[in-house]
């Protein structure tokens, strides 16, 4: 199986690791104990991102199977973790490595770090990456129970924790969280008790998980312990689990047991189940368990009439919760996540500011161009108003009497005069008023869209064969630019400036300071159109 796991995966794009590698990883999940077989005997492995893949499959599998977890397993994952931050395009694995340098340091009794680690990898993992950021967030909300942190805080990681879970479609990490959620269900947000009992039962039938069912059942008779009306339906529920999952009985299961005869008197029956509880336990779980018999043996006394050993023992409770609020890894861990949230926050207020200032620069923008638009559109509309004024006292018969005088017809200069003479009827016969759009239109498809190269290029053709070479003459003499040179030729035909301003789609005073220009570029002592006519007169 090993094998074929080892060939299909091993052609997944991770081309670059061992596959064996590859084949371990993706059985972390249903079978660590295989994950951790395999990645225990690769000793020799080429290459640094082997080497760090495996620190970092190693660590996971032995905290998946609870291994004892050594300073062996943070030397290695340590390696992993630096190696990874060091080689981009690597972030789900150093999110990974952040997150079980955590777990190391917890298990190893180092909660700041722990906090610090878990923390790291929430600020690293891809947004979209929710099966580790639900993974982080039961860790961190771990952590808050375990030290007694603000409870509100730790039922919404809980919760979080699902919502990414739903995300991923993993039911067993949601039916996790559930129970964990629904176990702080009783000290936060009650009015939402039956609902998570229920959503957590049924997942827990759907996998046939015995052991989270009776655990749940135990939370449930915990609950409706506390109430002397559902005493009876607690004891029920705990004898049931009793006498169906007896394997899966935990201690405080037997506590309860313990508690609810108590509270009927029967104190052989309570003592019987208390001297059951196991107290070889983790030393934060038994301050735990020490509270609860504490609690239940002063309730026995207080029924045996003993009202001085009742006190005695209800002082010791006291005392043993009075250590638990003593305990400062708790203020350690909201201290931690304060700070990440703080440099979160302000991380988050910076690109806020700069996506701010990004839309106001181009607000900015889009308003100048906007105004551009609105200037050129406006200089466009004045500029054909005041052609439309002068083509009205134009007399259309010096074009006609030129176009019927063109030599050597010449199909597109014949084209162009013939368009300005519809164009002069059509601003003579309409006048300024409402007609402007439609002049403006006539003049780019008549006029302005015929000057193109070809125009211009039969154009200088023609006036060089007719008067004996006068543009190109001009062009070698002056050497004048392009522009400068369509002008003349405009000038040469004996246009009007208002008809050259649109042939040229200039404004017609544009037209009249260009003759100056020129003139003075050329160094003339004479005008423009003076100085034209004695050429054409040669």
């Amino acid at each position: 199986m090993l094998v074929l796991v080892a060939a299909v995966t091993g052609c997944d794009g991770l081309r670059r690791y061992d596959a064996r590698l590859v084949a371990a990883d993706s059985l972390m999940q249903p079978a660590p104990d295989s994950a951790l077989a395999i990645v225990s005997v690769l000793d020799s492995l080429a290459g640094d991102a082997n080497l760090a893949y495996r620190d970092l499959l190693l660590t996971q599998a032995r905290y998946k199977c609870y291994a004892d977890i050594t300073a062996g397993d943070d030397s290695a994952i340590t390696s992993a973790m630096t190696w990874y931050s060091a080689h981009s395009g690597e972030r789900e694995k150093l999110t990974r490595a952040y997150l079980y340098k955590g777990a190391v340091m917890e298990e190893l009794g180092h909660v700041d770090s722990a906090m610090y680690y878990y923390k790291t990898a929430e600020v690293t993992a891809d947004p979209k990456d929710y099966a580790n950021l639900g993974q982080i967030n039961t860790r961190i909300a771990d952590l808050y129970r375990k030290s007694y942190g603000d409870e509100q805080t730790c039922y919404e990681k809980y919760n979080q924790a699902y919502q990414y879970h739903r995300l991923t479609g993993n039911k067993k990490m949601q039916l996790n969280n559930l129970c964990r959620m629904f176990m702080m269900n009783g000290i936060t947000h009650l009015n939402e008790q039956d609902t998570l009992f229920n959503m957590a039962l049924n997942l827990a039938n759907e996998f046939e998980n015995n052991n989270k069912l009776c655990f749940l059942l135990e939370l449930k008779c915990r609950q409706l312990s506390r109430t002397d009306s559902t005493q009876q339906v607690a004891k029920h529920i705990a004898l049931h689990c009793l006498n169906h999952y007896n394997q899966y009985i935990n201690n405080d299961m037997l506590m309860d047991l313990a508690f609810l005869y108590a509270k009927e008197n029967k104190l052989d029956s309570a003592m019987f189940f208390l001297t059951n509880v196991d107290e070889k336990l983790e030393p934060d779980d038994i301050t735990h368990i020490l509270i609860r018999k504490n609690e239940i043996l002063s309730i026995i006394a207080q029924q045996a009439g003993n009202q001085s050993l009742s006190h005695q023992y209800t002082a010791a409770s006291s005392r043993l919760s009075d250590s638990i609020l003593d305990n400062r890894d708790k203020y350690v861990v909201e201290s931690i996540e304060n700070e990440f949230n703080l440099l979160k926050h302000k991380h988050n207020q910076s690109n806020l500011n700069r996506l701010q200032w990004a839309i106001i620069g181009l607000s900015i923008v889009t308003i100048a161009v906007i105004v551009l638009l609105t200037i050129l559109y406006l200089s466009r509309l004045h500029r054909t108003k005041s052609i439309i004024k002068n083509l009205e006292e134009v007399n259309t018969e010096n074009y006609e009497k030129m176009l019927n005088r063109l030599e050597d017809k010449n199909g597109i200069i014949e084209r162009l005069l013939s368009n300005l003479v519809a164009l002069i009827r059509l601003s003579s016969k309409n006048g300024v008023r409402g007609s402007t759009s439609q002049v403006a239109q006539q003049i780019k498809e008549t006029i302005v869209d015929v000057a193109n190269d070809d125009f211009w290029n039969e154009l200088r053709a023609y006036l060089d064969k007719k008067h004996h070479g006068i543009i190109s003459n001009l062009e070698q003499t002056y050497h004048l630019k392009e522009k400068d040179l369509r002008f003349i030729e405009l000038s040469c035909c004996g246009f009007s400036y208002v008809v050259m301003a649109i042939i040229l789609d200039y404004s017609p005073n544009y037209v009249l300071n260009k003759r100056k220009i020129l003139a003075s570029k050329m160094g003339l002592n004479m005008s423009l159109q003076e100085y034209l006519e004695h050429l054409i007169m040669e």
